[in-house]
């Protein structure tokens, strides 16, 4: 796929800075701490948004990398906490923490992972950054409280599925640019909205991308939403895939939700500097990439 060659092209203009993140991360595993495995794993697409926004600065180094590993470990915490809740057995092909040893110790390793973020936040010896850090650990909090307890009523409104997706996911795009600015300029104005439209545009493209599995877990997201709203009845037959499947091609959900996501991703280039959209115009056709193969599916 494009997006995936893409995506190896990015990792690979970056390696030098990821290698020196996954030698922190793995150091962590190492703690004498029940660490999952799956920490030394993933795209690194937050950290890599980081990284893009500091290149032409001149300020990528081991003092700010510390931001970086911070960033990867708060959305590494939020996993296995995510995994307690949905009660999910697997995460990336291995068994989650809670399914191997019980809740107990999945709570703890996540409440460890997320003080060690703090802790690299911490390195950096900046008080807006722990501000940010701070802020965006609440909104990660709300989010999923609101996924928790809003009733299947309130969470089939396009705008609570919006804001649900930026305090659970989008915010913590929003704090690796805002890391990225304070870093550049000593504020996060600019940037931190700019990462804010990043972070919804690519939770938008990744429910599309888990649309079944998560019909299969009676999670609701947009491409349900706009479905919903073309047949009603389609809640009723969440069990029937097929009838699933022919319902929102008929209602074109998929292709409404990723126009959603182009749009966010537009205001993301608007709200940057033309220098940084440059920079970062791998790391935009790789997600337009992903949210058109993922539209070609349901097509």
């Amino acid at each position: 796929m494009k997006s995936e060659l893409l995506l190896k092209k990015i990792r690979e203009k970056y390696k030098n800075y990821l290698n020196f993140l996954e030698e922190k991360i793995k150091s962590i595993v190492n703690e004498k701490i029940l660490i999952p495995q799956f920490i030394t794993q993933g795209k690194r697409l937050r950290a890599l948004a980081f990284i893009i926004a500091l290149k032409n600065h001149n300020l990528l180094n081991e003092i700010t990398l510390n931001l970086a590993i911070s960033i990867e470990l708060l959305h590494a915490s939020s996993l296995i906490h995510d995994d307690i809740i949905d009660n999910d057995e697997f995460r990336r092909e291995s068994l989650t923490l809670n399914k191997s040893y019980g809740n107990t110790i999945a709570v703890l390793s996540g409440d460890y992972v997320f003080i060690k973020s703090l802790e690299f936040a911490k390195n950096y010896q900046n008080f807006l950054i722990l501000e940010e850090f701070i802020s965006t650990a609440k909104k990660m909090v709300k989010g999923e409280f609101l996924e928790e307890f809003l009733s299947i009523e309130e969470k089939l409104n396009e705008n609570v599925y919006l804001d649900i997706i930026y305090n659970k996911t989008g915010s913590l795009f929003e704090y690796a640019l805002a890391c990225s600015e304070i870093v550049i300029k000593g504020n996060s104005y600019n940037l931190k909205n700019a990462g804010k439209m990043l972070g919804i545009a690519y939770q938008i493209i990744d429910d599309c991308e888990d649309l079944i599995n998560d019909i299969n877990k009676n999670k609701i997201t947009l491409p349900l939403i706009y479905t919903y709203h073309y047949k009603s009845n389609v809640l009723n037959k969440l069990n029937d895939i097929e009838y699933i499947k022919r319902t929102i091609r008929e209602s074109k959900a998929v292709e409404k939700t990723i126009n959603l996501a182009l749009y966010y991703l537009n205001e993301f280039e608007k709200a940057i500097d033309d220098n940084l959209k440059i920079e970062f115009e791998d790391y935009i056709n790789y997600l337009k990439f992903r949210a058109f193969e993922c539209n070609e599916q349901f097509s």
